[in-house]
């Protein structure tokens, strides 16, 4: 009996003490619940990356961390071909789809596969992803389509907060 007043009692304390931020999609009307901490800063996002067609061998990971109206991006591939060239960008959007590019495709530097096949970059937004959107992590093939005229998306993966 003690044990389980001691329980409610932390569980209530707990809920007291959690923060519930909400965000609403401008466009489609969904609502982003969040139960926090009230100590933490920023939010977290993060997601896995799969290439595609002839690059389904990459693997990586995404995390971006938004605080104080900034987002901090950092990319990590493997299984890359030592020496290649990909550029990246964060959409709004999940993986097949077009959305807009997040801020200037500026703050987005060009990956190369180091010797082991390991490549990385990192991007600081002067903006925050917002929790109601879904964003996806481009990486785009080295050279373009012949057909299309531009490059094609060699893998991707989607952020999830």
């Amino acid at each position: 009996m003690r044990k389980s007043a001691i329980c409610t009692v932390a569980w209530l304390a707990f809920v007291a003490t959690a923060c519930v931020r909400t965000a609403t999609n401008e466009a489609t009307g969904a609502v982003d619940v969040d139960i926090e901490s009230p100590t933490k800063t920023g939010e977290d996002w993060s997601g896995n990356i799969q290439g595609t067609g002839m690059w389904a061998s990459i693997t990586g990971k995404s995390h971006a961390m938004v605080s104080e109206g900034r987002t901090k991006l950092t990319l990590t591939l493997e299984n890359v071909a030592p020496g290649t060239n990909f550029s990246w960008a964060v959409r709004e959007g999940k993986c097949g789809e077009k959305g807009e590019i997040v801020g200037s495709a500026s703050y987005y530097t060009t990956l190369t596969a180091d010797s082991q096949g390991k490549a990385g970059a990192t991007a600081d937004l002067a903006m925050r992803l917002d929790e109601a959107k879904d964003y996806v992590v481009e990486l785009y093939a080295p050279t373009t389509d012949p057909g299309t005229g531009m490059r094609a998306v060699a893998a991707c993966g989607d952020l999830d907060d």
